[in-house]
């Protein structure tokens, strides 16, 4: 992908979050604040859902002769995440955003659905960072975006294939899990669509797959060729990861797990978006 050639500015006088609560589900056997699925209550009574996803182990990257990949995959490495976190349930939709920024930077936009509870685009990772401080000054939480590897991990869900639906050869199952060019632009609907219509991965995940590109806290670079504990990435760089593939992505680039691309930081576009992360679970 090449750097982004239009950016959306956020002003610093941005509306205020107003009023926000926390809500939580347990889940038995887990440390308090552990183990929890989380809800955020926006203003206006917007909900955000974010999912736990507990700590583990995972290899990282395509993994040996991996169909239809790339060498800037390489090479597979072990990642070990010592903690678990919470991760957006969705993309965090145009609804979410207006509702904590009271901007619309997607409106007079090509190829972009006018429906609220479809992915918050045209936004930069500049622009992710002030919606995360938003949501953070007046919430008191401390969202952020995934890191790179938790986001690979989450996607994977458990998987060592291709997708996180299996390795999908011949890509007759990619329409059923994600948004891609065979569903989307070639049947003329060239947008990202409304999240979570197409199934989820094994731990609830919507559209980890295709719909829209995710911005990712990591700088883009080479990954470590030895086994890695809680990753952070490059620790300087000139683009921001992206992850998962985007709508007009061909099946051959239709989202695998291990599909990586970068972006101008600044760049905002409508192929990208994002989903938010908390370290932890609750409390």
């Amino acid at each position: 992908m090449t750097p982004a050639e239009e950016s959306v500015t956020i002003a610093a006088d941005q509306p205020a979050i107003l009023t926000a609560t926390y809500v939580e589900s347990g889940a038995e056997g887990e440390g308090e604040g552990e183990g929890e699925d989380q809800t955020v209550m926006l203003p206006g009574d917007v909900a955000l859902e974010m999912l736990y996803i507990p700590a583990g182990t995972f290899m990282m990257g395509r993994y040996p002769g991996e169909q239809d990949s790339y060498d800037w995959e390489d090479p597979q490495h072990q990642v070990t995440l010592t903690h678990g976190f919470s991760l957006g349930k969705y993309e965090l939709t145009k609804r979410q955003w207006q509702a904590v920024m009271g901007t619309t930077p997607w409106s007079g936009q090509p190829f972009v659905l006018n429906d609220l509870d479809s992915p918050a685009v045209y936004v930069s990772w500049n622009d992710t960072q002030a919606f995360i401080t938003a949501v953070n000054t007046y919430t008191g939480l401390t969202l952020r975006l995934p890191t790179e590897a938790e986001w690979e991990y989450a996607c994977r869900a458990g998987t060592t294939t291709r997708f996180y639906w299996g390795d999908d050869p011949s890509y007759t199952q990619i329409g059923v899990y994600a948004w891609y060019q065979g569903n989307a632009w070639n049947a003329g609907e060239q947008y990202a669509h409304v999240v979570g219509l197409k199934l989820p991965n094994t731990w609830g995940l919507y559209d980890m797959s295709g719909n829209v590109w995710e911005w990712c806290e990591d700088w883009y670079g080479s990954y470590p060729s030895a086994a890695a504990i809680d990753p952070q990435g490059a620790s300087t760089g000139t683009y921001r990861v992206l992850r998962g593939g985007w709508w007009l992505s061909t099946a051959i680039r239709g989202g695998r797990s291990t599909e990586r691309d970068w972006g101008d930081p600044g760049g905002a576009r409508g192929l990208a978006g994002f989903r938010v992360a908390r370290s932890g679970s609750a409390r």
